[in-house]
């Protein structure tokens, strides 16, 4: 019976990731010391272990609780998400070790094998449960009924999501039909058993534990009837109610101390944006080292080809329209921004940027660090103090900002990023600036962890290989 409720289910996965992880640890451990629990007399790793624990259950309760459940995903999909929190694990235990200075103390060999261990222990434990799981909802009577209330024409798609989406724990055992009368007949083999007048009696002769009421925003009824009538008799209450306009994402959340319905184009929700934080801050520092190094290799260079100052700062505009300076490594003559306007006629984009081929701002040393992108890392910088993030949106000057539609807005409804899109595409390629807003619409539509890491790796291949550079 327990097993009903999501939130047990996502607790038991918790539990047998933490235990996943401890066994990874030990056997770990024992590969390296031939021991299996001397680490235990360590106050260094049991620290170690204290501190990778407690990491695993705010990385689980802030992105791998958002998930589709361990029995909704396939072995395959539950792989990739174990993969997801052993990666963002690593990425917040180094954090930790660079922060704490204990890098040099803590073994490299036991923690990586850690984290190897721990994959494949963590996989196996989810499988069974899994298989447990399905085993547990072939019966009958341990699995969660529900009542569908929604209109005629609506009823068929439902319940074919619902059975996609939730058909082990959880099944539509009878309907409820408001907008017509069809009580004895079947829906997808399910019995209708309600109307909009007697729905309320139902729950004496069928039984479901709780009720699903999906209708459109438009149809007229007596919401506060049903939902008070059925709570009234223990019965949860789950209401969907479908809007007559387009909103990507909506979701119910508490504002200034009112119950509202937020409607935007994408959500990201909180636990995901900290993930991408933490990758944010460990990437910036690591490139902020690549970048004083090559401060200090091309500085010389840039001030001797040309004068000016080896950094360029130039006003961006970033999230929901924050101005912020964005540093470069100076590619272009001082008088660059004044030789714009009679550079005009020959720009190459269709829209709001700019861009033409060798163009005569560029210093020869310039030229170099465009193709090779060494130009734009002081835009770590940027990343650590949060103007930026690793990977996004192309963040527009202010003169383009100003020129923008109110569909290009939503550009900068996140943090711009170092990379994106855009980047990886075949930037030299792409002529127009609607395509530019096309995949970086397409970016915020399809975020997620695992896309920032494939567009980081294709950057880096990219930038390996001068492909797409300019």
């Amino acid at each position: 019976m327990l097993l009903r409720s999501s939130q047990i289910r996502r607790f038991v996965v918790l539990i047998i990731d933490i235990v996943g992880l401890l066994a990874g640890f030990t056997a770990s451990w024992f590969l390296r010391f031939r021991d299996l629990f001397s680490w235990t007399q360590s106050e260094l790793y049991v620290s170690t272990i204290v501190i990778l624990v407690l990491l695993y259950i705010v990385i689980f309760v802030f992105y791998d609780n958002k998930r589709p459940s361990v029995i909704h995903q396939s072995p395959f999909e539950n792989l990739i998400s174990i993969t997801l929190n052993e990666i963002m694990l690593m990425g917040a235990f180094l954090v930790y070790l660079f922060v704490m200075q204990r890098g040099t103390l803590v073994s490299r060999y036991v923690i990586g094998f850690t984290f190897l261990f721990a994959l494949v222990f963590d996989l196996i434990f989810r499988l069974v449960f899994r298989f447990i799981l399905i085993g547990y909802s072939r019966d009958g009577e341990k699995i969660n009924n529900v009542m569908l209330v929604t209109l005629s024409y609506l009823a068929k798609g439902i319940t074919e999501e619902f059975e996609k989406n939730q058909g082990y724990l959880n099944r539509i055992s009878c309907i409820t039909i408001l907008d017509k009368d069809m009580t004895g007949r079947k829906i997808n083999g399910i019995p209708v058993v309600g109307n909009e007048e007697n729905y309320l009696d139902t729950h004496r002769q069928n039984v479901y534990d709780e009720v699903f009421v999906n209708i459109p925003y438009s149809y007229e009824v007596k919401l506060k009837r049903l939902i008070i009538g059925f709570e009234q008799m223990g019965v949860t209450v789950n209401l969907n109610i479908q809007f007559n306009f387009d909103a990507s994402e909506k979701r119910i959340r508490n504002f200034a101390g009112y119950q509202v319905i937020s409607f935007s184009a994408a959500i990201m929700d909180p636990g995901s944006l900290f993930i991408k934080r933490l990758f944010d801050i460990l990437g910036s520092v690591v490139g902020l080292l690549i970048c004083a190094v090559s401060i200090i290799i091309f500085g010389p260079i840039i001030k001797l080809t040309s004068p000016g100052s080896v950094l360029f700062a130039q006003t961006r505009v970033g999230i929901n329209g924050r101005r912020f300076k964005i540093y470069k490594l100076r590619t272009m003559y001082q008088d660059a921004d004044q030789r714009k306007a009679e550079l005009m006629d020959q720009n190459e984009m269709k829209g709001f940027m700019f861009k033409i081929k060798n163009d005569p701002r560029i210093t020869p040393i310039g030229a170099f660090l465009r193709k090779t992108s060494i130009d734009e890392l002081p835009q770590f910088l940027n990343v650590l103090i949060g103007d930026m993030s690793l990977v996004g949106t192309r963040p527009p000057t202010e003169d383009e900002y100003e020129r923008y539609r109110n569909y290009h807005m939503r550009r900068l409804s996140i943090r711009p990023g170092i990379t994106g899109m855009w980047q990886v595409s075949g930037r030299n390629e792409i002529k127009n600036f609607e395509d530019v807003v096309r995949l970086d619409l397409y970016y915020i539509d399809n975020w997620s962890l695992l896309l920032d890491i494939r567009l980081i790796f294709k950057t880096i291949w990219i930038v390996i290989f001068g492909k797409g550079a300019s």
